[in-house]
C-alpha cells in the first residue's frame, strides 16, 4: 500500500479553510486527478468545514495525504475533517436545516467516498476520499457506488 506523506492543519479561522483547500488541490495534482477532480475534492472539504463550523468553533483540523496506486481504487486523494464540538446527529440535523441548504449531500455528491464517524474525542470526523477516473458527479439520492445502466 502506497500513500503520500500526511499533512494536516490546525483550523482555526476562516483563512485555514481556504489553506487547507489549497493544499487539498495540491495533493490531488500531485495524484493525477484531473482538474475537475481536484475542484471537486478541495470543494467538498471547504464546504465540509465550514458545515461543521470549524472556523468559528477553533476546535479541529484537516488532515491529507494521497493514496494509491497500488490501493483496490487506484490513486486518489483522502482527506479526514476532524471537529472537537458536535456529533453524527448534529450534523444530519444541521443537513436537514435550512442554513446548510443540503451542503452535505453536494459534499458527498463531489466524492467518491464520504464516511462519518464520532471521535473518540466526542467531536465528529468525517473522512472523503476522491478517486482517479471517476469523474462524474452523482444525481441527488444516488450513492456513489451505483451503477445502474440509466437511459439505456
Amino acid at each position: 500500500m502506497v500513500h503520500g506523506k500526511k499533512q494536516a492543519i490546525v483550523i482555526e479561522n476562516y483563512s485555514d479553510i481556504v489553506e487547507a483547500r489549497v493544499r487539498v488541490r495540491s495533493l490531488a495534482r500531485e495524484a493525477s486527478l484531473d482538474l475537475f477532480d481536484q475542484a471537486r475534492i478541495s470543494l467538498a472539504t471547504s464546504t465540509l468545514a465550514v458545515i461543521l463550523g470549524m472556523e468559528k468553533s477553533g476546535g479541529g483540523s484537516i488532515a491529507m495525504e494521497r493514496l494509491g496506486p497500488s490501493l483496490p481504487g487506484g490513486r486518489g486523494v483522502k482527506v479526514t475533517c476532524i471537529c472537537k464540538v458536535g456529533s453524527e446527529a448534529a450534523l444530519r440535523g444541521a443537513n436537514a436545516t435550512a442554513d446548510a441548504g443540503g451542503a452535505l449531500d453536494d459534499a458527498r455528491r463531489m466524492v467518491d467516498d464520504l464516511l462519518v464517524h464520532t471521535a473518540p474525542n466526542g467531536g465528529i470526523e468525517v473522512t472523503l476520499i476522491k478517486w482517479t477516473g471517476r469523474n462524474r458527479l452523482q444525481p441527488a439520492g444516488a450513492r456513489a457506488d451505483d451503477r445502474s445502466p440509466r437511459g439505456r
